[in-house]
């Protein structure tokens, strides 16, 4: 029912009159402090975390909602920031990322600090395009330490402090602020989500990895992992490590996003998909190529990434689906009934050893298949943010950012110039 455009057609008036337009009011202060309080306590309560852990659930949902108000008025959506809009669905992604740790990974309510800080810097400050909204995004993370959790921001993070003047107050300092995966050994089923503090460490695990992807891909993929890649990277890892997290890298051509996802989806062991445009290549061949997606993400039950870029949209109309996979983790009416048949059937084993689908219905076995796809499919976009285009998309399909976590590559800092200038000097 948007405007006619891409995938989206004319709607006539005595069509629309069999429809009502139905508005939902949003939840207040206390019912969304119940809601997340509540999964937050659950969480804690059945992984037997520490005491001074558990104390602070109410001060996370606090600062969480603080942040979240605040952007809200502060930062709002321009033409030139069609991106900067924020919905529940940035809350609900701080909280499940805090449920990614453990109790061996967050052992004190210091730890657990830096997790809420890191959290919602990936959720709400990777988006930001400006040197100036990030700082009012690192200060806005210092009010929120300061209070409600009541604790020195400075002395929180002082091993961020790079000119050891005692004092956290430049984005160079903030944006070493790390968690991830990436200390375990490439390929490992258990991959514990800690804070990173080593950054020769990290530089090293992250050369490792892509030492190992390139011995076993087909293509290998001469990368200088410098700090600016591997923070990427760890973005990435962050959000297809989380089921049914999506990505959107927003950065010009060269910037390296489709190679840190690939290396990021073998660190994850995701299988990696990507269409294969030729010189005839419609509709019919894309709904083809997403059919084969969806069976392997729910009927195998394969983790995948679906990398997508915006050189792949030789019809408007495939943001459709793709704004459609988004939402509900399905194409409508992508299945004919004989092929439905067959995809219900390849679930039922699945189903069964997991005592889903009691009845084994049609209607059931092919909503766990959408649930599966949901679970496992990870649609990473790569758009550019230059022209129309981009701002367009974003306006005719809102999926595209309200159902991802979008992380935006700007500017090469001086490091990443000089590891670069290194590597050329060196190959000559």
């Amino acid at each position: 029912m948007g405007p006619p455009g891409g995938g989206k057609s004319f709607i006539t008036a005595r069509y629309q009159r069999h429809f009502n337009v139905i508005a939902v009011a949003s939840f207040d202060d206390n019912s969304m402090k119940t809601i997340f309080s509540s999964i937050l306590k659950w969480y804690f309560r059945t992984g037997n975390f520490a005491t001074d852990v558990a104390n602070l659930e109410t001060k996370v949902v606090a600062a969480t909602l603080q942040i979240y108000k605040g952007i809200q008025e502060e930062l709002k959506p321009t033409p030139l920031r069609v991106h900067y809009t924020f919905n529940l669905r940035d809350v609900s992604k701080v909280i499940c990322g805090i449920c990614m740790g453990t109790k061996k990974e967050i052992p004190n309510s210091d730890v657990l600090t830096r997790l809420w800080a890191h959290e919602i810097t990936r959720v709400f400050g990777d988006r930001l395009i400006s040197d100036g909204d990030r700082t009012w995004m690192m200060n806005a993370v210092k009010d929120a330490v300061r209070a409600p959790f009541g604790a020195n921001f400075d002395s929180m993070f002082k091993h961020l402090d790079n000119d050891y003047n005692g004092k956290i107050e430049t984005l160079d300092e903030y944006r070493a602020l790390a968690f991830g995966d990436i200390y375990t050994p490439f390929g490992m089923a258990d991959r514990p989500y800690e804070e990173i503090l080593d950054a020769k460490r990290l530089t090293q695990c992250a050369d490792e990895a892509l030492d190992q992807y390139n011995n076993i891909a087909d293509k290998p993929m001469d990368l200088v992992l410098f700090s600016f890649a591997v923070e990427h990277l760890l973005r990435i890892g962050r959000i297809i490590k989380s089921p049914g997290g999506h990505a959107m890298l927003v950065g010009v051509g060269g910037s390296g996003r489709q190679s840190l996802t690939r290396l990021a989806s073998k660190i994850g062991d995701f299988d990696i998909f990507q269409i294969e445009i030729k010189k005839v290549y419609r509709m019919i061949e894309f709904r083809e190529d997403i059919k084969a997606l969806l069976r392997g993400c729910g009927a195998k039950g394969q983790s995948t990434s679906f990398i997508f870029t915006d050189n792949s949209i030789k019809e408007e109309a495939f943001l459709e689906d793709i704004n459609n996979i988004l939402n509900t983790g399905e194409v409508p009416n992508i299945f004919p009934p004989d092929e439905k048949a067959e995809v219900q059937d390849s679930v039922r084993p699945a189903a069964k050893s997991e005592n889903r689908c009691a009845e084994g219905t049609p209607s059931q076995l092919f909503s766990y298949f959408v649930e599966r796809c949901k679970k496992y499919l990870h649609i990473v976009l790569c758009f550019s943010p230059i022209g129309d285009s981009f701002r367009n998309r974003v306006k005719n399909f809102p999926s595209l950012v309200n159902c991802t976590t979008i992380d935006w590559f700007s500017e090469w800092p001086k490091d990443a110039l000089q590891s670069v200038a290194v590597r050329f000097l060196s190959d000559i």
